[in-house]
């Protein structure tokens, strides 16, 4: 736990985590990358140190993956968002397969954005489609056909 500086109350670390999560949430929606980038990592620190293996580790790692992609560290991006990827599709949720299928589309990479176009496409089914920025649709068409 850490203090609260304004209340001299004990805050539990969840709290402390959610602050930065939602800030990078907030300053993702605004397109104000580097910034959001910044509150995610902060986030990020904490749940190594204090939630491994927990489901607000994985959540939280999603949302940096998949804010590092934003900034266009993807390779960081694509190391992350591996980390979470089989707890993301456990739930059929798709952001870690997106965020690594975009991170590798960006480096044009193609080839290993194809398995991870799929997972999406099987969870999203055509919506996979708006999904990408329009200069990949073609990678996209591909990767679901073969």
């Amino acid at each position: 736990m850490t203090t609260n500086n304004s209340t001299s109350q004990l805050v539990p670390f969840e709290d402390v985590v959610m602050t930065h999560a939602n800030a990078g949430i907030a300053l993702g929606a605004e397109r104000r990358f580097e910034e959001s980038v910044a509150q995610w990592q902060l986030a990020s620190q904490l749940v190594d140190a204090n939630f491994e293996g927990e489901d607000f580790y994985y959540w939280v790692k999603s949302g940096y993956g998949a804010a590092l992609h934003d900034v266009g560290r993807h390779r960081e991006s694509i190391a992350v968002s591996k980390l979470v990827r089989e707890w993301t599709l456990s739930l059929r949720q798709p952001i870690a397969s997106l965020t690594i299928a975009r991170a590798y589309l960006a480096l044009g990479e193609a080839e290993n954005a194809r398995g991870h176009i799929k997972d999406v496409q099987r969870l999203v089914g055509d919506r996979v489609f708006g999904l990408f920025d329009r200069q990949h649709l073609a990678e996209i068409r591909r990767a679901i056909a073969t």
